[in-house]
This record gives C-alpha cells, structure tokens and sequence, in this order.
C-alpha cells in the first residue's frame, strides 16, 4: 500500500467507495493491472506477448454494454488508446463491467490452455484486488470473475468457519447462511433478503435443537426451559427475531413503507454468526 494510503487508513479517513470508479483508480488499473494482461498481439513493441488482444477485448466490451460505438470513436492513434480512453469516460457501472469481463476472458484463457501453466485469471484477481483494497473501493473480484464486496477479514474467516460447521442436520441452515451473505455483499446489496435469511438460518439451527419448535420464537421458549442457555443471550436473540418481523420488506408483509440500512442488515449478520456459533456449540452438546 502506498504512503498516502497508509496515511489516509491512520487517520481513519477510509469510507469504502460502493458507487463510483473514481478516476485516479481507473488510471491505476490501465497502468497497474489492464497492461499486464491485455496487449495487441505481434507488436514490435511488445516484450512479452500477452494474454489478451486489446482490439478483440474492446470490441467485446462493446458488445456486452450494448454501446453503439465503434473502438476507432474513442482514439484514431491506437486500439490501446481507444480502450484506455473509453475506460476513462465510461459510467462507473460499465467500468466494472470490463474489470468483470477481463477476468472472465482471462479465466477462459486458463481454461483453454493446454498444460494449464500460467493461471492469468488468478495474478489478474490478486493485481486488481490490492488496487481495490487500497483505493478503499468496497468490491472485490472473487474466483468467478464477480465482483463483490470486500468482506472484512475477521468477517472472513468466521464465514469460512461457520460454512464448515453448517453440515449433516445444519445442511439447511448453511443455505440460508449462504444466501444471507451473498444478499449482502453482492451488487445490487438486497439488506431486507439478508437479514431474512440470517433469521432463517438461525431458526433452522434452533428447530434441529429443539425438534419441537416449529419456528425461532417457539424454540426460543423451549430453550428458556433448558438451564444449560443464557436467559439474558436468549432474550437478545428474541429482539433480533422481533426486529426481522417488524422491519418492512424482511420476513412480513407492513403497511409501512421503508427498509432496513446496510449498517443493520450488516449487524444483524454479526449477530446471526455469532448466535449460530453458540447455538450450536451450547444446544449440540451431547448430542
């Protein structure tokens, strides 16, 4: 990471960028990431031959934002300044279109290739990613060539781990985890899907405990019965089951409109995690 970077992250001025391509990036991408990869094949100029043909990669970029314009509008010296200068100007969304659509030719390369041993796709991710990362944009490229956004690291591994621990009688529950996780760090970000399906996953969790109870709130009750629960833990995990009933577009239909903000679907995720953890570690106990 760069000095000025390091120094904006001390003083805590790093606010994640979700809707823009701010220039100074896409600069950072042509000249850091776009140039080791895309290039025009049987240049003079070329040191190493690349694994992309700049004209071939434009005009696909054409056609996937559906532009009317030809790659010779944007710059009659070159088709690298073409592409350079279309990436310059185009909307934000289309800009990410093209770091997507890169990876996806790049991971069509790698497929291709006949003894597999150059991964393009994955240097392409890793190069983009640290750009990302350092000019706080809040996506990263996964290994599909999707673009999503950045979990935090701790967040991280307690999805890796938890993923892992949602097996056998969990199985239902690790779809819904799943699904609350992509809700919210996908675009378009869908809060309202999220926390239901965080909600989902931890009533799925608790009805394999408690067989008997037919939804979170009933098996709730039953496990205030069983000794081995924390009433406190149990009575934040009701509010959290309450406010995913109340909030519009979440679990019920409301009369009023609104929906839940990013930093309370991103909260109630927190929450679910660590609530499935317990869940299991506390309620799976000789069993």
């Amino acid at each position: 990471m760069r000095f000025s970077a390091r120094l904006a992250a001390s003083k805590g001025n790093r606010t994640l960028i979700l809707e823009d391509a701010p220039r100074s990036t896409r600069v950072g991408y042509i000249k850091g990431v776009l140039g080791e990869f895309v290039g025009t094949h049987g240049s003079s100029y070329s040191q190493r031959s690349k694994p992309l043909d700049t004209q071939e990669t434009h005009q696909a970029f054409i056609a996937l934002i559906r532009e009317e314009a030809d790659p010779w509008d944007y710059d009659n010296d070159s088709s690298w300044g073409a592409l350079t200068a279309h990436l310059k100007d185009c909307e934000w969304p289309e800009f990410y279109d093209f770091v997507e659509l890169v990876g996806a030719l790049l991971l069509k390369k790698d497929d291709d290739g006949p003894f597999n041993e150059t991964e393009y796709s994955k240097g392409y991710q890793t190069k983009l990613n640290v750009l990302l990362q350092e000019d706080t944009i809040g996506w990263s490229l996964n290994d599909k060539s999707e673009l999503h956004r950045q979990i935090p690291k701790s967040m991280g591994k307690r999805v890796t781990l938890i993923e892992s621990e949602l097996a056998d009688r969990f199985a239902t529950a690790r779809v819904h985890y799943q699904k609350a996780v992509t809700y919210l760090y996908q675009h378009p970000i869908d809060e309202a899907n999220s926390i239901k399906e965080i909600v989902s996953a931890l009533e799925s969790v608790a009805k394999a405990l408690v067989p008997k109870a037919s939804t979170l709130g009933n098996a709730i009750k039953l496990m205030r019965k069983d000794p081995k629960y924390s009433t406190h833990l149990l009575d934040a995990l009701e509010r959290l089951y309450v406010y995913s009933n109340t909030t519009p577009l979440v679990r019920h239909g409301h009369v009023q409109t609104g929906r839940p903000q990013l930093p309370e679907a991103e909260l109630s995720l927190f929450i679910g995690v660590a609530y499935i953890r317990y869940l299991i570690e506390i309620g799976g106990k000789g069993v």
